[in-house]
């Protein structure tokens, strides 16, 4: 699948965006433009809109539906790409749904279509429309909020224009509450476009988005202060808070592409991340955020333990799925804790009586798995150089001789 993600509006942002899709298209083929979330004594206006917004586009000309009976009538493989209006999203899933095109689209999609989603037409490509609460009506009274979970199980909200803005609104309250119960979501400025292909995220535009994970807001493309802040935390609690508020599951590629919320080619082009990498962009799995829980309790002269469990890993292993949680213990006193951020279920600081204790409750789960203490994790291994490194240790973290 290759799609583009616009927080709406039109505009000199969206060039760069618009470069990149004309640079991936089939300019011998026409665009489909489906202004189905408008009404339709909007439609000619639509159309004149598109006319001007795609005009740097190399296709031959642009044809609109007017229902979603006739998107379904379409075969969209005669398309350069399916461009995909803002408006209601209500009614723009409605439409979709009632008529058949949604599966007719979502297969489209699934067999590397194109589709540049504006707005609502954005907000259907996600896990739910739920997050058009209170920026759309839903009139029509609408129960099916499924849209095409087309992007690593994120949900999308547009129009957004800043957290110190929005922090009091209902939408963003609202936000806090949904992604706390249920899947993450991602809030996009006008303009700002994401594009997304085989599990890479790529970003156009300058104003900072948003993903709220866990009920919490975390900033990306905006001038942070995360390296600073770190160094200044000084309790485990105050670490859990910073990283609630600083960093969501996700990594870098070798070719620097970001990953969120998916292990797609994770064997292929993963590579460990640097402590500076982490707190710029913000991601990391269970192995960055490991790195991280160590580093805070590293520089602070604080007992703890690094632990990674997982399925033995060598290159006989390359085919299988991916069994693995990296994981840190702390002490206090007289008592040991387990330190969770990237395990959602399971987050919190957990108190042990002992190391043992502790480290039975954690693995009972996947009782499968091998627990080797590490020292350290070091920056930019593979996915099977990391695990090579693991094997060179014992449980204790001794060194295999």
């Amino acid at each position: 699948m290759r799609l583009f993600l616009c927080g709406g509006g039109s505009g000199t942002d969206a060039f760069l965006a618009y470069q990149k899709l004309n640079e991936i298209i089939d300019h011998k083929k026409p665009v489909l433009y489906v202004p189905l979330a408008m009404n339709k004594d909007r439609y000619a206006g639509c159309y004149s809109w598109i006319k001007n917004e795609l005009e740097n586009i190399d296709v031959p000309n642009i044809e609109m539906v007017t229902s979603g009976y006739d998107l379904a009538s379409r075969n969209l493989e005669d398309y350069s790409f399916v461009f995909i209006g803002g408006g209601n999203a209500y009614k723009l899933l409605n439409d979709l749904k009632s008529s058949g095109a949604f599966s007719k689209l979502k297969e489209y999609i699934e067999n590397n279509g194109i589709v540049f989603g504006g707005s609502a037409g954005a907000i259907i490509l996600g896990q739910s429309i739920a997050t058009c609460k209170y920026s759309d009506k839903n009139d029509i009274m609408l129960n099916d909020l499924d849209g095409f979970n087309a992007v690593s199980q994120f949900s999308f909200l547009c129009h957004f224009t800043n957290q110190d803005e929005e922090k009091q609104s209902q939408n963003t309250k609202y936000l806090k509450d949904y992604t706390s119960r249920y899947e993450k979501v991602i809030a996009l400025p006008e303009e700002d476009t994401i594009y997304y292909e085989d599990g890479v995220f790529e970003i156009f535009g300058e104003r900072p988005f948003y993903v709220f994970d866990g009920g919490k807001a975390i900033s990306f493309l905006e001038k942070n202060h995360r390296k600073t802040e770190f160094l200044s935390l000084k309790s485990p609690e105050e670490l859990m808070d910073f990283m609630d508020k600083n960093v969501t599951y996700g990594w870098i590629g070798d070719n620097q592409g970001l990953h969120f919320n998916n292990l797609k080619h994770f064997r292929d082009i993963y590579r460990t991340s640097s402590i500076s990498e982490i707190l710029d962009t913000g991601l990391g799995t269970c192995i960055e955020q490991g790195k991280l829980i160590h580093e805070f309790f590293e520089q602070r002269g604080i007992e703890h333990k690094l632990y990674c469990h997982r399925q033995y890993e060598d290159s006989k292993n390359e085919g299988r799925d991916i069994h693995m949680h990296c994981f840190v213990l702390f002490k206090s006193e007289d008592f040991w804790y387990h330190f969770e951020h990237s395990n959602t279920p399971k987050k919190g600081i957990h108190k042990y009586l002992d190391v043992d204790s502790a480290i039975n409750d954690i693995t009972s789960e996947f009782p499968n798995r091998e627990l080797t203490e590490i020292p350290d994790i070091p920056e930019g291994l593979s996915f099977m150089d990391f695990n090579q490194y693991v094997n060179q240790f014992q449980r204790d973290g001794k060194k295999i001789l």
